[in-house]
């Protein structure tokens, strides 16, 4: 449910704020997840709003998908995942591990798969792997680099043949979509029988690097300005991403139910992308809170990882 587009003055650059430039933005009238019109603004200066119905909370006004398109296809875009190439490879073998514990491992769909290097990974242990992916420049990448024909645009927008997949991921996706509903149901039309889907996203509502975020800008923290002081989130587009939504473990549960996925397995995203002594710190950092969630159930980690089945 969104309204009018308008032209307004916001911010979205890459990593630096762009004063005074008009982009094109669009309001959210009602829940992308439970369908409420019980929305309530509890950032205005950051434009972060909550569903009073579900806790859903997201971004608007906001960047349109016109403006999104265009960020991620700018020149050099994936210049710094292409600097961090092995580190980047570390992280989608740690992905590609966890992914092949859940379940069948024929026909592979990566929605929004940017230049392709999972599937360059994933490739030998399925029968055939399909990427989509809005960016301009990310779908020439994948071709120059790893021989990937993808399938440019919304996955929504490409008229798949339905039940035509075993697997579908979205990794650190789902938060930059205009309607997560939508898209997780397409997702779950294009399942095949106990097909999977899988899906990563920021856990930047609970975290505690977000808490932290949060009392350095309540503090007057310089390095925290750019954080909201309700969240300890920055507003779309003042950062290297643009992010339309804020998940918790409870509301991305309710999204998938909604659309007919039984969830069976809810844990942490290894997301962590570094080396040498950075890496050990990530990987006691993670360690550390996989065992809160094992004997708590306590998500406080920077991301949620879950996997639902089409029944």
């Amino acid at each position: 449910m969104i309204a009018q587009k308008s032209l307004d003055m916001k911010t979205i650059a890459d990593g630096k704020t762009t004063v005074g430039e008009k982009i094109d933005t669009e309001t959210v009238l009602g829940c992308n997840v439970c369908g409420s019109d019980r929305i309530q603004k509890i950032d205005s200066d950051f434009n972060f709003c909550r569903c009073d119905s579900c806790g859903y909370v997201f971004d608007s006004p906001r960047p349109s998908f016109a403006e999104i398109s265009a960020f991620y296809s700018q020149a050099g875009k994936y210049d710094v995942w292409l600097k961090e190439e092995r580190e980047r490879d570390m992280l989608w073998k740690r992905r590609l591990r966890k992914l092949l514990r859940c379940g069948p491992k024929g026909y592979l769909l990566d929605v929004g798969t940017g230049y392709g290097q999972f599937l360059h990974h994933a490739r030998p242990f399925f029968a055939e792997v399909t990427g989509t992916e809005v960016s301009e420049s990310a779908v020439a990448l994948a071709k120059e680099k790893y021989g990937l024909s993808l399938l440019a645009g919304q996955v929504e927008a490409l008229d798949l043949p339905p039940q035509s997949f075993d697997t579908i991921t979205l990794f650190h996706v789902l938060e930059h979509v205009p309607d997560p509903d939508k898209l997780v149901n397409v997702c779950h039309a294009l399942l095949r029988e106990h097909g999977i889907l899988v899906i990563a996203v920021p856990n930047d509502v609970l975290a505690w690097t977000s808490k932290i975020k949060k009392l350095g800008k309540q503090l007057g923290l310089k390095s925290f300005q750019k954080f909201s002081p309700q969240l300890g989130i920055p507003r779309a587009g003042t950062s290297r991403e643009i992010h339309l939504s804020h998940f918790t473990p409870a509301v991305l549960r309710r999204l998938l139910k909604g659309c007919g996925l039984q969830v069976m397995e809810e844990s942490l995203d290894p997301y962590y992308a570094s080396t040498g002594i950075r890496l050990l710190l990530d990987s006691v950092y993670s360690a550390l809170h996989r065992l809160l969630y094992a004997a708590l159930k306590i998500n406080r980690y920077d991301t949620i990882w879950m996997v639902a089945r089409k029944p």
